[in-house]
């Protein structure tokens, strides 16, 4: 029978995945709050010492966790190909957009707390957002970029980060409100209609907008 490695035994590489599995397994079960450096050094039989000459600070392994998580939201998303812009049509756009709303609503209920840290945590002010995490989010904004490119190819890119970033931010708070139960509503239904609602109207709306300011540009 072959025996546990020891701690020497453990690469830096190792001891950090070690750490975020069982800080993420942690997440599944209850909020960061019940976590602590020094628990989770305990948790997986290392120093607290050891944590942070390998992550730096506890700051940077939380950071890691959350990039884990933007990992596992970005395989959770439906993220097919946009649709080739000569061909697209409005409603395509808005089909793909809903289901990457209501994903982003599952995924929300399916790691409450994963996501609740995801938005929580807040690095040292004098400290920028790494470039690796930086890209992680820049790379699920511009599936939303894109969809929204394909519905009004007229649209600048600016335009579209813009509204990709708004649309983001209104299904973010119904999402918050949802798992806080703060929709007021006794129906579960409504947070899904909510999103229905809002991605079709909004984004409808927003594409008849650039076709008609196109189309004045063009008179």
């Amino acid at each position: 029978m072959s025996k546990m490695p020891r701690r020497k035994d453990h690469t830096h590489e190792q001891i950090r995945s070690l750490a975020l599995d069982a800080l993420l397994a942690h997440l599944q079960l209850g909020p960061l709050g019940d976590m602590s450096l020094r628990k989770l050094a305990q948790k997986i039989g290392y120093s607290p010492g050891t944590l942070i000459n390998v992550f730096g600070s506890y700051d940077y392994l939380l950071l890691s966790v959350n990039a884990r998580t933007l990992d596992q939201l970005a395989a959770a998303l439906p993220l097919q190909q946009t649709p080739d812009v000569d061909q697209a049509q409005p409603q395509q756009a808005i089909t793909q957009l809903l289901a990457l709303a209501h994903s982003y609503l599952d995924f929300a209920q399916q790691h409450r707390y994963q996501w609740q840290l995801l938005f929580d945590h807040r690095l040292p002010a004098e400290q920028s957002l790494p470039l690796w995490q930086q890209q992680r989010i820049n790379d699920l904004f511009a599936v939303l970029e894109g969809a929204l490119s394909a519905c009004a190819p007229q649209a600048s890119s600016a335009e579209c980060q813009h509204t990709a970033r708004t649309l983001w931010a209104a299904v973010h708070g119904i999402c918050t409100l949802a798992l806080s139960e703060k929709l007021f509503s006794d129906n579960p239904q409504d947070g899904p209609s909510m999103m229905q609602s809002l991605v079709h109207h909004y984004v409808t709306a927003w594409c008849q907008t650039q076709q008609s300011t196109h189309r004045e540009s063009n008179a």
